[in-house]
């Protein structure tokens, strides 16, 4: 009888032992569940905060870098002053280099006042790059009364790192110049037409979730209906240095550029990019 309650006082104790103690296990792994669920909130919040730091970092240099090219800018107009009253040398044609000079720090200007203004900091929207960089240089050569109309066909939210967008933007830069500069002389109408769109989804906007990582085709066109490049022009000729640079750039791309006389001049530019 003794030891029947002996061994019931002890089944008793040991069930409430084991118990008492998978109630502080539970607890236990309830308590370690919540402060790792905590800790994986600080680092988020961390790593959030950091991701903040270096976009508004980032964004930093490309305000500063857009300010010193602009510097560069005003500088070269102040020497282009220089020359106005040289009467030794081709006013012109000095001038006419540094302006052409001038253009080139502002397309790549522009494209660190994108990325300053944009949502992230290492890709910009190149359609809308396209949009101011292009409106700037007809504020620029002002054609007097000529009529010259501008037709934009861009595939929307098409984003370039800096690898492509620089190169890229001088291209357009030069090309459109040239149009510009050459296309209409004694015309009083014309038309100058950009297309850039991803052959992939030809003029479809793009998905930037869908796109990301994929290494993307795209065309660049750049046309207008002006008198026509000569047949014999020569690449290689200092005299053709825009359209020498521009072959350069399209090589740096790994592109490919088709040039195209039926009505007026068409350059058509392929390339990849991956999209980030």
């Amino acid at each position: 009888m003794f030891i029947a309650s002996a061994v019931a006082i002890a089944s008793s104790w040991l069930l409430h032992f084991w118990r008492r103690r998978e109630f502080l296990t539970r607890e236990e792994i309830q308590k370690a569940r919540v402060e790792t669920e905590m800790q994986l909130i600080e680092r988020e919040k961390a790593e959030e905060a950091l991701e903040k730091i270096e976009i508004a970092r980032q964004k930093e240099i490309h305000h500063r870098i857009k300010n010193n090219l602009q510097v560069v800018s005003s500088l070269l107009d102040l020497e282009a002053e220089k020359f106005n009253n040289k009467e030794y040398i081709n006013n012109l044609e000095v001038l006419k280099a540094f302006r052409e000079s001038q253009d080139r720090v502002i397309s790549i200007a522009l494209i660190h006042e994108e990325l300053h203004e944009g949502e992230g900091a290492d890709t910009l929207n190149f359609s809308l790059y396209l949009q101011r960089l292009i409106k700037n240089l007809f504020q620029i050569y002002g054609l007097g009364s000529a009529n010259i109309n501008l037709n934009m066909d861009l595939g929307e939210d098409i984003f370039f790192d800096m690898d492509t967008a620089v190169p890229l933007g001088i291209v357009v830069n030069e090309l459109v110049s040239n149009s510009l500069k050459y296309a209409f002389p004694g015309r009083e109408t014309g038309e100058v037409h950009i297309e850039l769109f991803s052959e992939e989804v030809g003029n479809e906007p793009n998905n930037k979730e869908q796109l990301t990582g994929k290494d993307t085709k795209y065309t660049l066109v750049v046309s207008d209906n002006g008198v026509g490049i000569p047949e014999n022009i020569d690449f290689g000729n200092p005299e053709t240095l825009g359209l020498q640079l521009v072959s350069i750039l399209v090589d740096q791309l790994d592109g490919e550029m088709d040039l195209g006389r039926d009505h007026g001049t068409e350059f058509t530019i392929r390339f990849s990019s991956i999209e980030k």
